[in-house]
């Protein structure tokens, strides 16, 4: 089994690791720990090739109050979806609600928060890519003791709560009193403020402050002073953090993390309305704006249109073509015959004016021919594979 390569909360230290000197730090630190990967390859390679890097944050409940930490199952409390846009320098961060329905493997309908506990990250992350049609590259999993010991070791995070945050679960040793106004939170009151739950509005106002205090995080790590402060950092994650990253993968996101500022950081939250099933509350996505927005976060595609024509002759490679083109993002609108099966070489006919549509459809297939479709009357990009295509 391989063991976990314990390197550090996304949230955190995806910011932290950049600055000059502790980029270092964390080269060398990381280096001289040894980690089995068992071989596993990088997904970045293949991802500054297609844009985007998806790394699943989960941030876990306290389990079941006094159940032995070996044996305990923690659903995730918090899950967040992170897609790094390695091209165009950006991020985008998808919160999933943790009520979302969805159906697991032998255990059938529950809320996706129940993954982490039934099959632990490797459910999780399958969960999510299933239910939004993703690759899900990484993951990254922190307890709310890593959570607090963090925030403490930055200083602080300064926010501006509003409303009264008043809350007492003595079962579960929870206890929230927080007043409005603008303050620095402490470890222990960052919990309190990501871990509250009773909004008029629901779990999404929960989401929507847990994002607000993602971008205070992030706020605070660039401050200076805190690049004395990584060494705690990283001491501070490699007990409370699990991943399944590589030490060189952290590196090359590091460097990729001091080219961005706050600017370049948005956030989501998964299209859907509550419902009461079964007399179970569950969080329903709507599937067309769900691949909607994935299709403008994760691939930057926008709900390209693509119909797959067979011209070679070859059975079933229309399908292949259109299913791959699917999982990046293009909407595929249409799979048929062509006019003949005598094409050779592979040709996208793109829309007027619109080239760069061939472009990203162009980077799965080997060398087609690009042509503008002058006939066109619609806003499709239309591939007819030659007999080349045996040679993808």
């Amino acid at each position: 089994m391989k063991r976990f390569f314990k390197i550090g909360i996304f949230v955190v230290l995806f910011f932290a690791l950049s600055f000059g000197s502790g980029f270092y730090f964390t080269y060398k630190n990381l280096v001289s720990n040894k980690s089995n990967t068992n071989g596993q390859d990088s997904f970045f390679e293949e991802a500054e090739k297609n844009g985007h890097l998806n790394i699943l944050l989960l941030g876990l409940d306290a389990g079941t109050i006094g159940a032995d930490e070996e044996h305990n199952r923690h659903r995730s409390d918090t899950m967040m979806l992170f897609s790094l846009d390695l091209k165009n320098k950006k991020v985008n961060i998808l919160s999933i609600p943790r009520d979302t329905r969805v159906v697991l493997p032998n255990e059938g309908v529950q809320k996706i928060n129940a993954a982490m506990a039934f099959g632990g990250p490797k459910l999780a992350v399958e969960t999510v890519s299933k239910l939004l049609n993703v690759p899900v590259h990484y993951y990254v999993t922190v307890n709310y003791e890593g959570f607090k010991k963090i925030v403490d070791a930055i200083g602080g995070v300064e926010i501006e709560i509003e409303r009264r945050m008043k809350y007492d679960d003595n079962a579960g040793n929870l206890h929230i009193d927080l007043k409005p106004g603008l303050q620095v939170l402490d470890g222990e009151k960052a919990e309190q403020f990501v871990r509250f739950r009773h909004y008029p509005e629901g779990d999404i106002a929960r989401i929507k402050a847990q994002q607000k205090f993602v971008k205070a995080t992030v706020k605070a790590l660039l401050k200076p002073a805190n690049i004395f402060k990584i060494p705690k950092l990283i001491e501070i994650v490699q007990e409370n953090v699990k991943t399944d990253m590589s030490p060189m993968d952290m590196i090359k996101l590091a460097n990729f993390a001091r080219q961005l500022s706050e600017e370049d950081i948005e956030t989501y939250t998964l299209p859907g309305s509550g419902q009461y099933i079964g007399g179970v509350s569950y969080f329903i996505p709507e599937e067309n704006k769900v691949r909607e927005l994935i299709d403008e976060i994760c691939y930057n595609k926008n709900g390209i249109k693509v119909a797959v024509l067979n011209g070679s002759g070859y059975s079933g490679v229309a399908s292949e073509i259109a299913k791959k083109l699917e999982s990046m993002g293009f909407t595929v609108v249409k799979i048929a015959n062509a006019d003949s099966f005598d094409y050779d070489i592979t040709t996208v006919l793109y829309p007027k004016e619109k080239p760069e549509y061939a472009k990203e459809i162009a980077k799965i297939l080997n060398n087609p021919v690009i042509k503008e479709d002058e006939d066109s009357k619609d806003d499709i990009t239309t591939i007819i594979l030659g007999k080349d295509i045996k040679d993808n």
